[in-house]
């Protein structure tokens, strides 16, 4: 059973600490050479987790469904890093060993898109087997 939209867990990070909690984790997993604004939108949406705007170097991500209320953090962490992956794919294809971003006219996301979001991800997997073997059983 769903709790309603307007009641948060308990366990629910404050919206305001989502965008300093979401680029401390990003530091830890890629240090980004040209800068971006997140906006963390308290807006409900029924599908638009969230986009990345190139003109403004802007990642927004929308923290409320508007059917299920507040989307789950770990949800929104995986949403941040897709837009970040686009930012990256933008301002750094080098880094990435790409000439350029490689994006297909009619296609949301290039190869490089799909090389940089798999290594963000991978880099995260591999810092939370790190902090889960620390712990230990």
């Amino acid at each position: 059973m769903s709790r309603p939209a307007h009641l948060p867990s308990r366990f629910d990070v404050p919206v305001s600490a989502i965008a300093p909690l979401f680029r401390a984790r990003l530091d830890r997993l890629f240090l980004c050479r040209v800068e971006f604004d997140l906006d963390v939108n308290s807006r409900a949406t029924a599908r638009v987790l969230g986009g990345y705007y190139r003109s403004r170097r802007l990642v927004r991500l929308y923290v409320n469904d508007s059917e299920q209320g507040r989307r789950p953090l770990e949800e929104l962490f995986d949403t941040f890093l897709h837009e970040v992956s686009h930012h990256l794919e933008y301002t750094e294809p080098d880094t990435f060993s790409a000439s350029a971003c490689g994006r297909i006219p009619g296609r949301m996301h290039s190869r490089l898109f799909w090389r940089i979001l798999g290594e963000l991800k991978y880099r995260w997997a591999r810092l939370q087997r790190q902090a889960a073997d620390r712990v230990g059983p």
